[in-house]
């Protein structure tokens, strides 16, 4: 491409961190969606003239504001040459993206099929399910809720092992459930481009088998609230759903049951449940309509959100250390926010939730927002909640296990 000095380049979304080799510390570029597998190493100069590429800035104007921080010009032909290189690394927004990004999404819907993208814990490499079967609690303790009852449940979507108490009384839950014909699988968009629902009609497999989407159910929902697949993309890598497929592999089987699965967007930011790009359906709207689907469906329909909560510590830029003062600064932050979906207050939640800003990194205030939206009628029970804490790491993630009956 040729880069006019008018023209305005806008850089993707990428994660900066730093790179200690033997004579200097860089600083590395990647991109956390996955779209691209370049890293790039830049100097500080190079990243301030990175930070500038925003859509906002012509290339003249970079080169002027990065004279004024640095006491030094950059040719134009220099800047071209950057500019190719991030655009060949796919980190530039432009046609030449959105024809790579279409190629990969063409690719991916013609598959049929989602794969796994998590490597397959030991216990479920095959139908045997030891490690579900040893996480579940015995078969004498009573439900909290009528096992035909429950119509909706909140699940971690961290690996099994750290999140197993709350999997535990989350599925242990439903484990006597009739199996249910559909299960709507409510996830967090972690690393991709929407910042809308997303929807895919691609079919999930796992080590248990091969889980079939209900694509006639997702074609009357985008019949209603509009296109939930422009970036049906983002599911190709995103974890939180498929780890709730195998559970649900293992209690009914791969294939004697339907999933609808969806990422929803954060809602706690200053557009609410509104994508912040413009882009997509409302959240709230989704939810709404998600609701009157189920309601006016004899189809027997289980909700499920995938969902982690509080995300604190050295790995996710707090400069505290991580002891009990702080911890139990966040389970009550934590449990405030979860009071509000045991008196039916979606909203309730998500303001809880961001009257702090979200400063504990509640990742999926999105899909218990949209679960307790679709079931206005339903009454919640938080059955477990609990803190993961790495000491040698100084990092802590919490999660809960919740029913709705």
């Amino acid at each position: 491409m040729l880069w006019d000095p008018s023209y305005k380049p806008r850089l993707r979304p990428v994660e900066a961190f730093r790179i200690q080799d033997a004579d200097r510390a860089t600083i590395g570029l990647r991109d956390r969606s996955g779209l691209s597998d370049v890293v790039l190493s830049m100097s500080a100069p190079a990243l301030h003239l990175l930070s500038l590429m925003d859509g906002e800035h012509t290339c003249d104007e970079i080169r002027s504001e990065f004279r004024a921080a640095f006491g030094q010009s950059v040719a134009m032909e220099t800047l071209r040459t950057m500019l190719d290189h991030l655009e060949r690394a796919r980190f530039l927004e432009g046609p030449a993206f959105e024809s790579y990004f279409q190629a990969l999404l063409s690719e991916y819907r013609a598959k049929g099929v989602r794969k796994m993208s998590l490597a397959a814990p030991p216990g479920i490499s095959d139908a045997s399910g030891d490690l579900f079967r040893q996480m579940l609690p015995s078969d004498g303790q009573a439900p909290p809720v009528p096992v035909d009852r429950v119509r909706g449940l909140v699940a971690p979507h961290l690996d099994y092992p750290r999140g197993e108490p709350c999997y535990a009384s989350a599925y242990g839950a439903i484990r006597r459930r009739p199996r249910p014909d559909r299960v709507v699988i409510l996830g967090t968009n972690h690393f991709g481009r929407s910042t809308g629902v997303v929807a895919t009609a691609n079919d999930f497999e796992t080590p248990l088998g091969r889980t079939p989407c209900d694509r006639e159910f997702l074609t009357r929902l985008e019949t209603r609230c509009g296109d939930l697949r422009r970036y049906e993309l983002d599911h190709a890598r995103e974890h939180s759903i498929e780890l709730q497929v195998v559970w649900l592999q293992f209690l009914f089987g791969a294939e004697t049951l339907k999933i609808a699965p969806f990422l929803c967007p954060d809602p706690c930011g200053p557009t609410g449940t509104i994508p912040s790009d413009g882009r997509g359906v409302d959240l709230r709207e989704f939810a709404t309509v998600l609701g009157d689907l189920i309601a006016e469906d004899p189809t027997d329909t289980l909700l499920i959100a995938g969902a982690d909560l509080s995300h604190i510590g050295a790995s996710f830029g707090d400069e505290r250390t991580i002891d009990d003062a702080f911890l139990d600064e966040v389970r009550i932050r934590d449990r405030r926010a979860l009071d509000h979906l045991e008196l039916g207050d979606p909203d309730g939640f998500v303001r809880r939730i961001a009257e702090h800003d979200n400063s504990t990194r509640i990742c999926s205030a999105g899909c218990i927002f949209a679960l307790a939206t679709a079931l206005p009628g339903a009454r919640a029970t938080v059955l477990r909640y609990h803190q993961v804490v790495d000491h040698e790491t100084q990092t802590c993630v919490t999660c809960a296990a919740a029913v709705y009956a």
